[in-house]
């Protein structure tokens, strides 16, 4: 996970202990530390295709870098059939900070449509976050990274990974045109059966 050293944010601090563990564990290991997946999006898809509302529950100026997990399955299977990356660290981050205000107007742009941010109070997403069955640990972590997020984002450099990969990450632009095709594509495999 991106910037594990983060102490606020409980699930990056527990991944900077996993980390140590494998530092101190003699294991030929390469930690991989991926940013927020691209694909999270998609979790609001019909909130932002249908009513062109994406849905946050921190600021619309918080900048996120965000990564295709298809990206960073390459990045995997290069790390692994390659011993040289042993003992090394890479952050995996294909797009630098975005707002969250940028990534709504490329999504408007991508869906010819309006798509708006609406800025969900941390106490409705908490509300929906019981309702829907997620467990208090989970709740609390969230809460508390969303904190951390509107007050300073979570962003890196696609640097590293542009050198894993040999090529630019996907770009956020990239990834929806995907994402469209496929939304598309099983429409119509939905139709035909």
């Amino acid at each position: 996970m991106l910037h594990p050293q983060i102490e606020t944010m409980p699930h990056h601090w527990q991944k900077m202990r996993v980390e140590e563990y494998l530092l101190n564990s003699g294991l030929g290991f390469t930690i991989l530390q991926p940013t927020a997946y691209m694909q999270n999006i998609l979790t609001h898809w019909h909130n932002i295709n249908e009513n062109g509302v994406y849905p946050i529950p921190y600021a619309a100026e918080t900048r996120l870098s965000m990564v295709d997990l298809n990206d960073v399955a390459q990045a995997a299977v290069i790390v692994l059939g390659e011993p040289e990356h042993f003992g090394a660290t890479y952050e995996l981050v294909g797009t630098t900070g975005m707002t969250q205000t940028a990534v709504a107007e490329i999504l408007s742009l991508d869906l010819e449509r309006t798509v708006s941010v609406e800025v969900v109070p941390i106490e409705k997403w908490v509300a929906q976050a019981r309702s829907s069955g997620l467990g208090e640990y989970q709740i609390e972590t969230l809460s508390k990274m969303f904190a951390y997020y509107d007050r300073h984002g979570l962003w890196g450099n696609p640097r590293v990974l542009t050198w894993l990969l040999d090529r630019s990450p996907t770009s956020f632009t990239d990834f929806l045109e995907r994402a469209v095709q496929e939304r598309r594509i099983e429409q119509l495999e939905q139709t035909i059966s």
